[in-house]
């Protein structure tokens, strides 16, 4: 996780997943999260969540007493990310735009007589987070430690219950004030967005599985019957314009400025984040179907990858998205005559 020293750390290199990873990636079905560092709040399934397609954790807060939690900060990763950058940048899949999003539904934000309060968003991993996010005690700090919310994984884009501000990395976004009370659903997404001035990326094929039966995970295939997963190499990836947006209770609000886009910009892997300040938080954690927004990147998106969609799931279409010679001979663009090994 993040040092306590000014310099930042390398962040981690974009990953390859499976085809069934892939498929609960778009889908934003059982996408779960790393253990939360004091027994007392748990991240729950329930009988609501059993029967919620999508992803749909139950946050059960923490009593108003509870000495590892009172005065102190967890924060939580998902075990798969949202956003791929070897396979979703749209200079890949040569798609207008991908969007990523997740929500959050507030039924308590503490106790009158102790401080809490609620952050979530995205986060880029720092390169060896695993090894620190893997220890049981490894996300729960001082207040103190940190002036405002961050993640310790690594560079984080998140909303703040405490003033209702987007906090890129820590730094709070001028003029971003989106309040929300308990009762409210907060959603963030961000949307990477092609950019024609700059040249597509070179693919390759890489051959989803061949074998895949009927059930969920065949759902990994194109609902068309294509079998292949366009993927960029790491060294390929060039950054690409994002977007960063907020909804309350349905309602998109845009958020100014370049947010974030000195680490999320289409180069790396995003993966949702959970931060939580002291005893009482507690509320849904909805990503796919689970979510209630149905703008781009929301329920609409979400029920697309769920029929087996996942190459459109999240993208807009673009002229773009078709075959791209390299000038002078050097070998195809998009996916074609560049190999089909494993990604």
């Amino acid at each position: 996780m993040a040092s306590s020293s000014s310099a930042p750390l390398p962040l981690a290199s974009p990953s390859s997943y499976s085809d069934h990873e892939r498929y609960f990636i778009s889908s934003g079905k059982q996408i779960s999260f790393q253990p939360i560092p004091t027994p007392i709040y748990r991240l729950a399934q329930t009988t609501e969540s059993i029967k919620t397609k999508g992803t749909l954790w139950q946050l059960n807060p923490s009593a108003s007493d509870d000495p590892s939690t009172t005065g102190n900060t967890f924060d939580v990763v998902s075990s798969l990310p949202l956003f791929v950058a070897r396979y979703d940048s749209p200079l890949v899949s040569g798609n207008d735009s991908k969007t990523i999003y997740w929500e959050f539904e507030i039924t308590s934000l503490g106790y009158s007589d102790t401080l809490a309060s609620l952050a979530f968003g995205f986060v880029v991993k720092d390169a060896g987070s695993e090894a620190v996010a893997s220890n049981s005690n490894g996300s729960l700090r001082p207040y103190d430690q940190v002036a405002a919310p961050k993640s310790l994984s690594g560079p984080s884009v998140l909303w703040n219950s405490t003033d209702g501000g987007v906090y890129d990395n820590g730094a709070k976004v001028p003029d971003s004030d989106f309040q929300a009370k308990v009762g409210d659903t907060i959603g963030l997404g961000i949307t990477f967005q092609f950019d024609p001035s700059v040249p597509m990326v070179p693919t390759r094929d890489v051959n989803d599985n061949p074998n895949a039966k009927a059930g969920k995970f065949s759902k990994s295939l194109d609902s068309k019957g294509n079998k292949t997963t366009r993927v960029a190499e790491v060294k390929d990836l060039v950054a690409v314009p994002t977007r960063v947006f907020v909804t309350i209770n349905g309602e998109e609000k845009g958020v100014g400025g370049d947010v974030a886009r000195a680490f999320i910009s289409g180069v790396t892997d995003v993966f949702p984040v959970l931060v939580v300040s002291g005893p009482g938080v507690g509320g849904k954690v909805k990503i796919g179907e689970a979510v209630n927004f149905g703008g781009e990147g929301g329920l609409a998106d979400a029920q697309l990858a769920a029929k087996g969609n996942t190459a459109n799931a999240g993208h807009k279409k673009s002229k773009f998205s078709k075959v791209f010679k390299i000038p002078g001979g050097g070998g195809w663009f998009g996916g074609v005559g560049m190999g089909s090994s494993g990604g």
